[in-house]
């Protein structure tokens, strides 16, 4: 495995840091949830988990940064690398969700008050981790799929890369849309989200997927800070082009797009999939 890991070993390092925490999200971030206790928890709470699990994620690797000693901490590959992750975290929030509800039927549960477009706020922080290990997965099938389809056409080798993205969005939702937490997240048609959805997520993924892999990918020409706002800012426009082309031209096949829903399928538990907590 370790080849799969970026030449750049400082690049390496924060990928296997990412990879050695995913299990400790993971399994806070399920003991929460599965627990009942976000059923109940409000802003405070929600935020202060949310942040405890996104320092986890992205101030270890700054800290240790063993291969950039000699750097000061907003130079290195590991706040880079961190920084791509936040951006996309945070602009996915802001500029996915409204699809998610419009076309997928998504719904959630949160008593928050502290919310954005109808989004609670914890989850523009919350995503930080999930993404970091996203980044990890879709870099390393990257690599994977251009050692070992080395001769083939590029536009295989690129199609095969992709698939890692396609298997991160089926896998979220299969972990997190479960029976189990019904009372926070659900939504209308888990078959439509299983099939449909997870060609819809994972084409975001395919987008942003460049992103990560470029990012100081050669050790010998490391990025500059602005040069990550700017891939990560095209990279989140370009994804907004293409959720708009499948909202509009792909999906009406497939499913009702509901147009505003984004603006009232939180906490509606009358209305749609959510389970009232007790």
């Amino acid at each position: 495995m370790s080849n799969l890991f970026s030449p750049n070993p400082a690049k390496a390092a924060v990928e296997r840091w990412w990879l050695l925490y995913t299990p400790v999200w993971g399994i806070l971030a399920g003991g929460v949830m599965l627990s009942g206790l976000a059923d109940h928890w409000t802003d405070l709470p929600l935020m202060a988990f949310a942040l405890l699990l996104a320092v986890g994620a992205i101030v270890p690797p700054i800290l240790r940064r063993n291969h950039e000693r000699d750097l000061p901490w907003h130079r290195t590959t590991a706040w880079r690398f961190g920084l791509s992750v936040i951006l996309i975290s945070f602009f996915g929030n802001y500029s996915w969700c409204p699809y998610f509800y419009d076309v997928l039927h998504m719904h959630y549960g949160f008593q928050t008050q502290w919310n954005i477009r109808n989004n609670p706020t914890q989850m523009y922080v919350m995503t930080v981790p999930y993404f970091a290990t996203y980044a990890v997965l879709l870099t390393m099938s990257w690599r994977l799929a251009m050692r070992a389809l080395a001769g083939l056409p590029r536009l295989l080798q690129l199609a095969a890369a992709s698939l890692t993205a396609f298997a991160v969005a089926f896998l979220e939702t299969l972990l997190n849309a479960n029976p189990w937490l019904a009372s926070l997240f659900c939504y209308d048609d888990m078959k439509l989200m299983l099939t449909f959805g997870t060609f819809f997520y994972g084409m975001l993924f395919v987008v942003v997927q460049p992103v990560w892999v470029w990012l100081d990918e050669d050790p010998d020409r490391p990025q500059k800070q602005r040069d990550v706002w700017l891939w990560c800012g095209a990279a989140m426009y370009a994804s907004v082009l293409v959720a708009d082309l499948i909202q509009y031209e792909i999906a009406p096949h497939f499913t009702t797009v509901e147009a505003g829903a984004w603006q009232h399928n939180l906490r509606d538990w009358d209305d749609g999939c959510l389970i009232r907590p007790d």
